[in-house]
Parts: C-alpha cells; structure tokens; sequence
C-alpha cells in the first residue's frame, strides 16, 4: 500500500512539473483579462462595440493588455455564427476574427 502511495504521489508531482511551465503561461495570459459586460465599460467603448457588432448579440466583453496596449475585446453571435471584435479606449476598431 505504501509503494502505491509513493507511486501516485510521485507521478502527481511530475505531472505538476511538467505542466508548470504551459500553465505559468497560461495564467500570465488571464491576469491581463478582466471580464467585464457592457455597462461596465467607458461609453465610448461600448458606442464602439455595439457599432462594430452591428446589431449582432454581444455574449461576452474583456478589457486586455495587448502588448501594453488596453483593448477591450467583445465575443459577437449573429445568425449562429461567432465572432471577436476589439475596440480601443477611444471605441475605434482594433481587430475582428471570425470562427
């Protein structure tokens, strides 16, 4: 009983190893984000974002640093289809995909 506890014990641990350096990442990524909805954003970002949404559902909305610039990204749905548009601080377009 006691090897098989060691066992577990040391495969946990290598796992934790392993993965520590994708996680630190991933985690660096997610401290940049704050989610936030719609009436919590400056008013010439959300003027931006519902403009560039074009009448389309905005389900989700993230202020970012980007490369030490502040974006605030909006997931969009219209028509069963999704997409990702950005705005400055200002409202201006900064980027749009599309899945």
């Amino acid at each position: 009983m006691r090897n098989r506890h060691d066992l577990l014990l040391g495969l946990a641990l290598a796992g934790l190893t392993l993965a520590g350096p994708g996680c630190s990442h991933n985690e660096e990524v997610e401290e940049n984000e704050v989610k936030m909805s719609l009436e919590e954003v400056p008013p010439a970002v959300r003027e931006g974002l519902l403009r560039e949404a074009n009448g389309a559902s905005i389900t989700s909305v993230e202020k970012e640093d980007e490369h030490g610039r502040v974006v605030y990204e909006a997931d969009v749905q219209s028509g069963g289809k999704y997409r990702e548009i950005k705005v400055g601080p200002d409202g201006k377009p900064v980027s749009h995909e599309h899945d």
